[in-house]
């Protein structure tokens, strides 16, 4: 078994335990995985489709997907920028667990700073806002990148001093702290889990991780 399925194992599978345990599932729940051509979208789904079924779980990009991936199950065309079609995607599948991938990782976020607020910051707040209408679960991953260089090391807290250095840190801050505010302000269910530097089999994505191992 790959670290990167592993890794999805490990993460998903709380909120899976408690989603069950608390609403006594009767029917498996439809699942939406935005920027799912991603290093982590294909294997999330490919974990969530083996539990609730091929046809519950559906990817979304904005770009072509390999035969083998269109093969392996829905995937839909989705701009998250774009909160209009959004909206018809969560009513017209009857969404309710949104997983949001779609991000500028670091090294290609500091190559254009301004589509980076956008797709990151923009998109973030279409999915957390759509999650709040819907009554949806969603998951937004965080990252390493979410600390800087004045964070303590060896351990890092996980309250502590954080002030990124990349416009792609930042927006995961902003994540984090705006998906809390929605949890305490209106009950959101979200849930937020930050990952290391991810090494997959897949080809590098943009991020610092990638970089590293060119």
């Amino acid at each position: 078994m790959s670290l990167l399925k592993k890794t999805f194992q490990g993460a998903i599978k709380i909120s899976i335990r408690n989603y069950s345990a608390n609403t006594g599932l009767i029917k498996p729940p439809k699942i939406l995985i935005t920027g799912g051509l991603g290093q982590l979208g294909v294997e999330c789904a490919k974990h969530l489709r083996g539990k609730y079924g091929k046809n519950n779980v559906i990817l979304s990009d904005i770009i072509k997907p390999s035969t083998e991936i269109f093969n392996d199950g829905p995937y839909i065309f989705a701009d998250i920028l774009d909160f209009k079609g959004l909206q018809k995607i969560v009513v017209d599948h009857r969404v309710d667990w949104l997983i949001h991938f779609s991000a500028l990782l670091s090294a290609i976020g500091e190559q254009n700073v301004p589509l980076a607020v956008r797709v990151n910051i923009e998109g973030m707040h279409n999915v957390i806002e759509l999650a709040k209408q819907y009554n949806l679960r969603i998951f937004v991953p965080s990252t390493i990148g979410a600390f800087g260089p004045d964070s303590p090391r060896n351990p890092t807290p996980n309250i502590t001093v954080q002030r990124p250095r990349t416009i792609y840190g930042v927006s995961k801050v902003h994540a984090e702290l705006l998906g809390e505010y929605y949890h305490y302000k209106f009950g959101l269910d979200f849930r937020c889990l930050r990952f290391p530097g991810v090494i997959s089999s897949d080809p590098p994505g943009g991020g610092t991780t990638g970089i590293l191992f060119k």
